[in-house]
């Protein structure tokens, strides 16, 4: 009876015992086990806190197209063409439907004489907006400049019927006028030009020319003084009025006209027609 419980009891301790070495086991591998070796499991989603908040990034400033603008401006004002286009076509990307900006464009684009080019960006301007006075006329000077006749009058008379008071579209349409030989018609838009704007220099100018090949010496006279008064120093207009002196014969009023284109512009050609003048009247 002794020796059965002696049994048991043993039995009970060796029970009691794996456990025991089982456990001490586990902790001793899980406490030399390098942090390295585990294997990430699913990451934890974590919330940042408003201690540790992330830094977003800083956001690239997108340009002012008004800026481009006024760069190229600056640039079209300083007779940089090439760098004025750079900064109209900038600008476009920005604005594309911006019909100003293709009048810009076109502006700098006749300066370096690239006139088929200069014609796609007024007719550009013109389509986005047709009541765009300004681009309908410099669209015409430019047909014209190409002698495309029928184009030019049709965009000189668009830019009048977008602004009935522009008085440097009739001025164009008068030199049309003038190219294809319609003197009455050419008169008739110098005249609205000046009636417009008196101070337009170039419409006085080419009122003055009308009136001289019509053979109107007296107010020819009369509307080249005035032209002269605007702007002393245009040498075609004093070669012109020395014409007319001619016409008129002041002989005396001539020769100083033609002088004064000497002395204006000496090496150009208006001063080798004024010389020839002057030669024939000194013989």
């Amino acid at each position: 009876m002794i020796r059965e419980n002696r049994w048991l009891i043993s039995g009970l301790a060796m029970m009691l015992l794996v456990p025991v070495v089982a456990t001490s086991l586990a902790f001793h591998t899980l406490a030399t086990t390098d942090l390295a070796d585990l294997v990430a499991g699913t990451p934890l989603a974590v919330t940042p806190t408003a201690t540790a908040a992330p830094v977003p990034p800083t956001p690239t400033p997108l340009p002012d197209p008004n800026e481009i603008v006024r760069a190229g401006d600056a640039a079209r004002k300083a007779g940089d063409y090439a760098l004025a286009e750079r900064h109209f076509r900038e600008a476009l990307v920005w604005a594309p439907d911006e019909a100003t900006l293709y009048t810009s464009l076109g502006l700098v684009l006749v300066r370096q004489n690239r006139l088929d080019e200069a014609l796609v960006a007024y007719e550009t301007a013109v389509i986005l907006d047709p009541a765009l006075a300004q681009a309908q006329y410099n669209l015409g000077t430019t047909y014209h400049a190409v002698e495309q006749w029928d184009k030019a009058q049709a965009a000189y008379q668009a830019a009048i019927k977008a602004d009935a008071t522009f008085a440097l579209a009739y001025n164009g349409l008068g030199n049309l006028y003038q190219d294809i030989g319609q003197t009455k018609e050419a008169l008739a838009a110098y005249q609205q030009a000046v009636s417009l704007d008196p101070e337009l220099v170039t419409a006085q100018r080419s009122l003055g020319a009308a009136y001289a090949n019509m053979g109107n010496f007296a107010q020819a006279l009369t509307v080249l003084k005035t032209a002269i008064a605007l702007a002393p120093g245009h040498a075609p207009t004093q070669y012109n009025l020395g014409l007319v002196y001619l016409s008129l014969g002041d002989v005396d009023l001539a020769r100083q006209a033609f002088e004064q284109v000497l002395a204006l512009t000496p090496d150009s050609q208006w001063a080798e027609q004024a010389q020839n003048q002057l030669d024939q009247l000194n013989p």
